[in-house]
């Protein structure tokens, strides 16, 4: 009984925890956005709305409440001219792949609890010893992008299906980047299992992010893509499409479409912060190696789980600054973007740190090895992005350029 509760309660205890923080997170994270835009606009964000019943604002700590209530108790119409099956089965298939991915996605290193069948260490992951996490992201992240154009199909409506179209064109455009910016990491760490990666960088004490400057920008711009954040939210722009592919959305089907995009947003600040800012290691505070069973075991097990949320909501306030402070792109803006800058850049990065970790040049390269590698990746980043700037120069004006042939 004992052993079918560790095999069966412990992952379900996990799973549990995982949904009710994500589901917090993202209700809370909204009014940190509305805050940012407040302060971005210098004007007072909202603080009406407190605890129920009572007459405490509690700087409006209450507003993911009341928000959340008023999608509850909203109708749920249901245009005729609609799809019925696929209108309702894309923003579930949107959410579960949203939140399926946290299954591979550890929020620290363990817990010295003697709860596992094998006596060891409680690991901080839904889903531990799974060798190919990197893949099950990519491919659930890839199966999010047929919900949403399940849902502008079925929405039988023209802006809908504009959002859609959309969407399939800019996920497939930084899918690529998205990946090579991957790839640098990988070749590096020798394993697609992001705790093995974390581990890497903290027995090197190198984060990628230095050693890959190239990389970490690719990856980054392309999760802002993948993200629909802006200046990249082209499938749900309100001056041209309304709402995008929801346009035809409303009540909790538009509350699970909202939450899914959001959690695209924390999906991609955990990435970056385990793929290239060290996962939960810091110099001289967490340590490198194994958590030992000693009287330190707790102090280290929290201190590693509050760095590396420290550094997701570090990326996650620069992706709200970033949105309250861009203008969108025009689509052809972000097509030439993927397609012609982040493409190339990808493939640099991703050539440059496969010659480097070829034995002979290791080899070469000797002890000094963390040094140079650093070096030369911050010289080739530099070398192409002055090279980019010289070949593509920017455009002055924000505005489509037409040739004129003077008349005679």
């Amino acid at each position: 009984m004992q052993e079918t509760l560790q095999i069966i309660g412990i992952p379900l205890l996990k799973i549990a925890v995982l949904i009710g923080g994500l589901m917090t997170a993202a209700a809370y994270l909204v009014l940190l956005e509305r805050k940012m835009a407040a302060w971005v606009q210098d004007r007072k964000g909202p603080n009406r709305v407190g605890m129920p019943l009572t007459n405490f604002k509690l700087g409006g700590l209450g507003q993911p409440l009341a928000d959340g209530l008023k999608f509850l108790f909203k109708e749920e119409f249901t245009p005729r001219h609609v799809d019925v099956l696929l209108y309702t089965l894309a923003p579930i298939v949107t959410l579960t792949s949203a939140l399926a991915v946290y299954a591979v996605i550890p929020i620290g290193d363990t817990l010295p609890l003697q709860l596992t069948a094998n006596g060891g260490p409680l690991q901080l992951i839904a889903a531990p010893g799974c060798d190919v996490g990197l893949l099950y992201i990519f491919a659930l992240s890839s199966i999010a992008v047929y919900g949403v154009i399940l849902g502008g199909w079925a929405s039988n409506s023209k802006y809908s299906f504009l959002g859609g179209l959309r969407t399939s064109a800019q996920m497939i455009a930084y899918e690529l980047p998205l990946g090579l910016g991957i790839l640098g990491v990988v070749i590096v760490s020798g394993s697609l299992d992001l705790g093995t990666i974390i581990r890497q960088q903290a027995d090197t004490g190198v984060w990628n992010a230095f050693a890959q400057p190239l990389g970490m920008v690719v990856f980054v711009i392309a999760a802002f893509a993948e993200a629909a954040r802006l200046p990249f939210d082209l499938p749900e722009c309100e001056q041209e499409l309304v709402g995008g592919y929801h346009t035809e959305y409303s009540g909790m089907r538009l509350i699970t479409f909202l939450i899914a995009e959001f959690l695209h947003m924390v999906t991609a600040a955990m990435l970056i912060s385990i793929l290239f800012l060290g996962g939960w290691h810091f110099w001289g505070i967490t340590g490198s190696g194994p958590i030992q069973d000693d009287q330190w075991a707790w102090v280290y097990s929290l201190l590693r789980v509050g760095v590396l949320m420290a550094k997701v909501m570090g990326v996650i306030l620069f992706f709200m600054l970033v949105r309250w402070s861009w203008p969108r792109f025009r689509f052809d803006q972000l097509m030439a973007l993927g397609w012609k800058v982040m493409l190339p850049h990808g493939m640099v990065n991703l050539a440059l740190v496969a010659v480097l970790c070829e034995p002979v040049v290791m080899a070469a390269i000797g002890s000094g090895r963390p040094a140079v590698f650093i070096a030369i990746s911050w010289g080739v980043a530099l070398v192409t992005w002055m090279a980019t700037a010289m070949v593509q120069p920017g455009d002055p004006e924000n505005r489509p350029q037409t040739h004129v042939e003077p008349s005679i």
